[in-house]
Parts: structure tokens; sequence; C-alpha cells
């Protein structure tokens, strides 16, 4: 069975149309009438002044203080802290919609994974506390209630062949999920960890081995699949993104437990990367919350590595990178060491990101060897230059005053080290930053020769040409109808995670595809490209307008002057090309 993505929308405008938004949102608040909207004290978020908004219009909820947004299921979903599919479930009980696996309303992937974690969960809340699997949480320091709240699991081999005979899934059901590889049930005897998309659908496990051995691997997670994908998904996000929202601030970690004992400790503004560094297909999503981000890997080799790559795939967007510290092997065993106040000291004093990258070449060198020395500085020629061709400049008088300190060396001599070594930097090695593989000529043509791309991407990566733009442009000088949209949408909130949340799956895609360009392109050349473009829209518009009346004209000296003008227009075209 594959998923029926318009009969699923078309059921779930059925459930939205069948249940008030305003009816539903007043049994969970005191909503005031305003108008022809209601409002009430946002539930997301402490405040005093109501500032959280439904609108019957629409019938959609949004929040001016926190930002919350979103229709009668989003609010569900955020407001109970459940999942998509559950919050949609509970609504359609609601409307009398009946949702079922025979009609494909979700994936039977995922409805399959649903029953096969009810069963993991219910394994390992009535094993006896003496288990083996007991034993090992305890050391952890979860109990029933904290297993239960994060929906943890025991494999013991036969739950997907049990879901399959009680709810007559069939078996290619299973495969394709990664519950059953070559019939045998993927996870047996190990510690369940379900793993929620972003949008809160259970696309797949990660199962723990319960004792150490260099036989079997400690951790096996869900194959890859279309649902499937660790590159995408942060885990719990679907869970902690109010907090996150709250805060304005994510706190990234490596680890399931990591993150459990950071949560439970009472930092909830927190998600778990599934690979070896934080993807920018993962920050697409996090960027709809918040673009401050900070990183709290493992302190080992590995986790610095980790961080390196990270702040790689993301120092030429706009989040604001910091790197947190500690005296401890991973931020579980942190939580173990140290209360809640000192920890959130640790985060309120994490590095910049470029504190980090002069620390973490520091130690690979012995500074007071001048061979080390030089090596080191090539090193940070090579980020300087970096920030430089991202437009980072702000960061870069901050850079070397960091080198500086680390090298005990005046500031004006690293300055003209690093400047002179990087114009002898004529590239970053492909092998370092793979994004380089890419001709920058193809990729600056790309945008220029598109209106559209042109302008969302000197809004987003020149902030400072959002003035130009207006002062340049109406809605009316485009005729596509994706910008027109971006416009107005950014005219309401310039917020990146606000647009992306509200707009078009077109125009979200454009966005995206912007977002992760890393060039820093001459915006001059761009502007004057896209000006070029507008003009050539208008003047062929013209063109076709004076054709149709060229068509309609009967007068041979009107039709003569007609067609003299179409000539010059043609003309203009030509020189604009």
């Amino acid at each position: 069975m594959k998923k029926d993505y318009d009969h699923m929308r078309k059921t779930i405008d059925e459930i939205k149309s069948k249940v008030d938004i305003v009816d539903f949102v007043n049994s969970y608040l005191s909503l005031t009438k305003k108008g022809k909207n209601y409002s009430a004290l946002c539930p997301f978020h402490s405040e005093s002044t109501p500032s959280f908004y439904v609108f019957p219009d629409t019938q959609t909820f949004h929040c001016f203080g926190c930002g919350a947004h979103g229709d009668i299921i989003t609010f569900l979903e955020k407001y109970e802290q459940i999942s998509f599919l559950d919050a949609l479930k509970k609504i359609a009980s609601l409307a009398g919609v009946k949702i079922d696996l025979s009609s494909n309303e979700v994936p039977a992937e995922i409805m399959l994974n649903e029953e096969v974690s009810k069963l993991y969960t219910s394994n390992l809340l009535n094993l006896p506390n003496y288990h083996q699997v007991w034993q090992y949480l305890k050391k952890r320091e979860i109990n029933k209630n904290i297993a239960e709240e994060f929906e943890l699991g025991y494999a013991l081999g036969s739950e997907v062949n049990k879901v399959m005979e009680e709810n007559f899934f069939e078996k290619d059901i299973a495969v394709k999920a990664g519950l059953i590889v070559n019939d045998n049930e993927f996870f047996y005897n190990r510690l369940i960890f379900p793993i929620r998309n972003n949008s809160g659908l259970l696309v797949g496990f990660s199962g723990r081995a319960l004792t150490e051995s260099s036989n079997i691997p400690k951790y096996l997670n869900t194959p890859e699949s279309n649902y499937f994908k660790k590159s995408k998904i942060l885990y719990m996000y679907y869970k902690t993104r109010r907090y996150i929202k709250e805060n304005d601030f994510a706190i990234i970690v490596e680890g399931y437990f990591d993150l459990i004992s950071m949560y439970k400790l009472g930092f909830k503004n927190i998600v778990a990367i599934l690979g070896s560094s934080f993807t920018k297909d993962q920050a697409v999503d996090l960027l709809k919350s918040t673009n401050k981000i900070i990183l709290m890997f493992d302190m080992d080799e590995a986790g610095k590595k980790a961080t390196m790559s990270t702040i790689k795939n993301l120092y030429t967007t706009d989040f604001q990178i910091a790197v947190s510290k500690y005296p401890a092997k991973d931020p579980d065993d942190l939580t173990k060491k140290h209360d809640k106040k000192y920890i959130a000291e640790l985060l309120k004093n994490s590095y910049k990101f470029y504190e980090f990258i002069v620390d973490y070449y520091a130690e690979k060198y012995d500074l007071t060897n001048e061979f080390a020395l030089e090596k080191y500085l090539k090193n940070m020629s090579v980020w300087y230059k970096k920030l430089e061709k991202a437009g980072k400049l702000s960061y870069i008088e901050s850079f070397i005053e960091c080198i500086s300190k680390k090298i005990g060396k005046d500031l004006l001599y690293v300055k003209k080290i690093l400047e002179t070594n990087a114009t002898f930097i004529e590239d970053i090695s492909e092998k370092e930053d793979p994004f380089l593989r890419v001709d920058p000529s193809y990729v600056e043509k790309d945008i220029k020769y598109d209106i559209a791309k042109s302008y969302i991407y000197l809004w987003i990566k020149y902030p400072d040409y959002r003035i130009v733009l207006k002062e340049t442009f109406n809605v009316e000088d485009f005729s596509e109808g994706i910008i027109k949209e971006f416009i107005e949408l950014s005219l309401k909130n310039e917020n990146i995670g606000f647009l992306l949340e509200n707009s078009s799956k077109e125009l979200s895609d454009l966005i995206v595809e912007v977002w992760k360009i890393d060039y820093y392109f001459n915006p001059d050349r761009i502007l004057a490209s896209l000006k070029d473009g507008i003009n050539l829209i208008k003047i062929n518009r013209e063109i076709e307008q004076l054709k149709i009346q060229l068509r309609e004209v009967e007068d041979p000296l009107e039709k003569t002057k007609i067609t003299s003008q179409i000539i010059e227009l043609y003309s203009k075209v030509k020189k604009i090309k």
C-alpha cells in the first residue's frame, strides 16, 4: 500500500469542515469575542495580556506573542503535545469521520509502526523491575513515567507478527516499514526508541542493545525509506517545538538519553540529531521555530568533529550558532553530576562558533613550536577566507581577536598573517567543503536568470537590500504569482520561519532552495539583473498589447505608427539581453 496523499488531504479537509475551530478551542480556553474574531491568553507561552487569536473566517489561530499558528489539528497537537496522527484521529472522532486502514487515510507502514510501538511499550511497562532492561534503565535514572512519556519499549521479537495477524496487515507492509528483514523481525531483545518525524508521524525505531559487545551494533535503526530519512528528522522536535519557540533557541544533542535526561531536568527546548551532524534539511524545519542553536555534542573527539561538521553546514546561513563546553562525557552524564542551575549557567556562557573553531584547531598543534604555529595560522586563514566569502564580516574582527589571545601575538600581526595567507588561498579544498564542487558561476547564472530566485536571494542573503527591493519594485511588477505571494507574506512578517509555515509548497520549496545556497554573490549584480528581468516583462507586455491594437486598427498611418513602436520596443529588448 502507498500513501494516497490526495485522499488524505480531502479527509483532513472534511474533518476540519465539520468541527468549528472557535467551539473546539473554547472547550480548552476561555475565548472572548473581539470584533469578528476571538482572543484568549496564549496556552503556549506565559503572558498577562491576551495575544492569542482565533479567526473563524479562515478556521485558524495565531499568537502574536510567540508566533504559534495553525489550524484545529495543529492546536490540539500543540496543546496536548501529541502526534499529528493522534490529534487527527481525536478530531476525526468528534467530526464523526472514520479513519481506517482500508481507506488509505495514512500510510499503512505508519499505522503498522503505531500498533507495533504500542506492544513494545506495553512489554516494557509490564516487565518486572528486576528484568535486565529495567536494571539498565535504572542506571540511566529513567522510571516508568519517563519511559511512558517518551514511548520507550522493549522488543521481544514477536510483536510484528502478532500485529499483522490481529490487524490483517500484509507482510510486504512490514518489509517496507523495515520491521521484517530476511523473514525475521528486525528488533529483538532491544530497548526501543520510537522515532517520529517532525510532524509527529511514527516513521521508524531505534533499538539499543542491553549488553556491550563487539559482535553486535550498539544501536540498530529502521532502514532508510520514503518515510524514514535520518538527515531530515530531529528526534522529539514534534514534542519540543513549542518550548523552542517559547525560548527562541534550541539545544541540539547527539543521543536519545542525552535528550531525555536534559528534558526531565527542565531543558525542554531540545532536539537530538540522528546522524553525525546537524544537516541543512533538519535546519530548515527548525528554522520555523528559531534561528538560534546551542550545539551540545559529546565531549570526545567524535563529538567535536560532529560540532565542526555542523558549523561547516550552517555557518553561511543566518543561524546563530553557539557551542557548549562542559565537564562531562556527554549531556546525559552532565545531568547526573550537576543540577539545573549549573547547566543553565553553562548554556548561558556557550562559545560563539568561531571561538570553538579557534580552540578546535589549537588543540591539534603545539603552538609554542614555530612550524606548528605556522600550520595552525594557515588553518585559521582558510576560515578567515570562508567567513569573508560568506559575507560574515561582523564576525571577522572577533575571530582575529580570539586567535590573537590564543597564540599570544599582537592583533595587527595576526590580521596581517591571515590577510596575506588568504590571498594565496584561491579555493578551499573540495574534500573539506563538498558544496564547492559546483562551479559558483553556474549558481550565479541560475539565480540571475530566474526573477523569483533573484528577488528571494537578495531578500534572504542581504537583509539590508529589503528596503531597496520595496522601494524599487511593486507587487504589480511581477507576473509570477509566486513572487506576489512572497511579497505579500513578507510584508506581514519578515521571519523566515513564518514564511516557510505560511507559504504554498512551490514558494516554500523555493525559499528552502535559496536558503541552502552557500555562495554570496555581488548583490548589485543580482539587483541589476533583476531590474533587467522586470523591464523585459514590462516591455513584452507592452509589445503584446500593441500587437493586439495592430490587428484591430485599419488606418494605414496608425498601423505604421504602431509597427514603429513595436520595432523600437524590440530594440530595447535586444539591448537589455
